[in-house]
């Protein structure tokens, strides 16, 4: 998708994105899509990839090994990236993929013959909300700095 220098050279000056510009790329579809930050290009790419598994299951393996590809994409620029000292999971790029999976599983009950009020629903939405935390947990977006 992208090549590793210049995932290396953007993290030495672009800050992990916020939750909701992780979620804005995993519902974005291919045509409005701006090569921007390159975890976020990864994210909307394993959004796609779980999508495609769903209708596309006898090429599962294929899916899951691109999907490895990203989720090591991302941990290479997230390790090359200075900006922030938090302490991380063992594989950020496994947790974006697991957001990923989340959302399009979320997506794809809101969008089916499901009502909408189905705990199904509500569960999966929690999920992806859950996960939406722990980023901002993760990021350190949701805290205020004091001087």
């Amino acid at each position: 998708m992208f090549p590793r220098e210049r995932a290396v050279a953007v993290a030495a000056r672009v800050p992990l994105p916020r939750w909701q510009e992780l979620l804005a790329a995993f519902g974005a579809a291919a045509a409005d899509r701006t090569d921007g930050h390159p975890l976020l290009d990864a994210a909307a790419a394993l959004a796609d990839l779980h999508r495609l598994r769903r209708t596309q299951p006898g090429h599962a393996a294929e899916i899951d090994c691109r999907r490895a590809e990203l989720v090591a994409t991302i941990d290479g620029w997230v390790s090359a990236e200075p900006l922030s000292r938090r302490p991380r999971p063992d594989s950020v790029g496994g947790f974006v993929d697991r957001m990923a999976a989340a959302h399009a599983h979320a997506d794809r009950l809101l969008h089916s013959e499901i009502d909408i009020a189905d705990d199904r629903v509500h569960a999966a939405w929690h999920r992806l909300a859950a996960l939406a935390d722990a980023w901002t947990d993760l990021t350190g977006h949701g805290t205020v700095a004091r001087r």
